[in-house]
């Protein structure tokens, strides 16, 4: 038994447990490295629709990931290394999770005369930045009659995700003096 146990264990391929990497959506350029082992040659591969971009056969590449929906995806990333004897190392596995997330808010339209009020932001904790913006308030007054664009900005694990919108502000209503005849 010992003996089946021992070719088990020696001709079964070695597999290490994958880890998670965070990556910001839309990012093209994520590098991803193992302790180089001098005479060692490393075999990557990455899961589609992930493209290896440089460094195959080393032990550092660089991967767009530019066209990966938002989500897990699991064992996307995987190395092992082939030594100067032709003899190969375990597998390493990386799950990555593309990290998404679309800020929204509401506002408008206004009229310019309207008070300041607070912008309201989702996920919470932005930052607001725009004409009439101050601090998360917009002050239709201070951004005059017309369209301004007012951009809300959300970080996270550091990515960062923005969205701007239009903000309409309309003017008062003009009317005549009343006239006696």
């Amino acid at each position: 038994m010992k003996k089946l146990l021992f070719i088990l264990l020696f001709f079964t391929p070695f597999l290490v447990k994958a880890q998670v990497d965070t990556v910001c959506y839309r990012s093209n350029s994520s590098i991803y490295q193992v302790v180089n082992v001098p005479n060692n040659t490393y075999t990557w591969t990455v899961a589609s629709p992930g493209v290896i971009t440089s460094g195959q056969g080393t032990h550092i590449i660089t991967v767009n990931w530019g066209s990966a929906n938002a989500g897990l995806i699991t064992n996307a990333v995987s190395v092992y290394p082939t030594n100067e004897f032709g003899c190969v190392g375990p597998t390493v596995l990386l799950n990555v999770f593309i990290l998404n997330i679309t800020p929204t808010f509401q506002s408008g339209p206004f009229c310019v005369n309207a008070p300041c009020v607070t912008l309201v932001g989702s996920p919470a904790g932005g930052i607001w930045s725009g004409n009439g913006v101050n601090g998360n308030q917009f002050c239709p007054a201070t951004a005059g009659v017309g369209t301004s664009n007012v951009t809300y900005t959300y970080s996270l694990g550091g990515c960062t995700f923005s969205v701007t919108n239009p903000v309409v502000v309309n003017p008062l209503p003009t009317i005549s003096p009343i006239q006696h005849d």
